[in-house]
């Protein structure tokens, strides 16, 4: 099966070299692609030295155009199966390799690495949430399991993998705010399996996270809001339906 890993990549340039390598040594049979949304630093630079195919954004439009950009250049260029992870080297490429498999042996169109999964064993030099975001979480958690009555532990994991029918369905329809928590309920209102493992996430490379606790405290409202008005849009109808 041909598989396409992308990365979205926002001013990563300390980490982005470590991810593509990462990548190349878990999934060496997996072409890559770094979705650069609109960096000012040496990220895209960098990625082609790590002998990356880059596609640049004019400017910085978001996580979700990023993640859409991803989904629609591997549709397009007639991938049987993607993954991504984050640019900022918290996401193991080994694991990865884990969801990809599940996707590639046919027991879920979208699987989701989850930090949170009972089955999540974290070790030293691991991801350690703030108390913001693990509020953030609880809350979400709640109200997605809530609207799609499946149980999810980890709605906003940026480490994925996905078949066809979801680059389909992604390249038309994907959030440009809240892409990791609107697209979940997008596809199980689609009726795509939907499936969650657990992995270990790793603290970031490099960089920094742009979420202050104000900034939290919005996108959880934000996030909240999204949600309700997902229940209420119409399900898309696939092409050849």
């Amino acid at each position: 099966m041909r598989t396409l890993v992308f990365i979205p990549a926002w001013n990563e340039e300390a980490s982005i070299a470590g991810v593509i390598a990462g990548v190349r040594s878990a999934i060496p049979e997996a072409d890559l692609l770094v979705v650069d949304d609109g960096s000012t630093d040496a990220t895209v630079e960098r990625a082609r030295e790590a002998g990356a195919l880059v596609a640049s954004l004019p400017f910085n439009q978001g996580l979700g155009a990023a993640l859409q950009t991803g989904y629609l250049y591997a549709l397009r260029g007639g991938y049987d199966a993607c993954a991504h992870l984050d640019a900022d080297g918290q996401h193991p490429a080994e694991e990865v390799a884990r969801l990809l498999a599940e996707v590639t042996a046919d027991r879920a169109d979208l699987v989701i690495g989850s930090r949170y999964h009972a089955g999540a064993v974290a070790g030293s030099g691991d991801y350690r949430p703030t108390l913001s975001r693990r509020i953030g979480t609880s809350l979400f958690r709640f109200f997605l399991t809530l609207a799609t009555r499946q149980r999810f532990t980890d709605t906003t994991s940026g480490m994925r993998a996905a078949n066809r029918r979801v680059m389909a369905l992604f390249s038309q329809h994907y959030s440009p705010d809240f892409a990791e928590i609107e697209s979940l309920q997008l596809a199980v209102r689609q009726g795509l399996r939907v499936e969650e493992l657990p992995v270990r996430m790793l603290e970031r490379a490099g960089g920094s996270s742009f979420l202050t606790p104000l900034r939290s405290a919005f996108f959880i409202f934000k996030g909240l809001v999204v949600l309700l008005v997902g229940q209420f849009r119409p399900r898309h109808v696939e092409a050849g339906r």
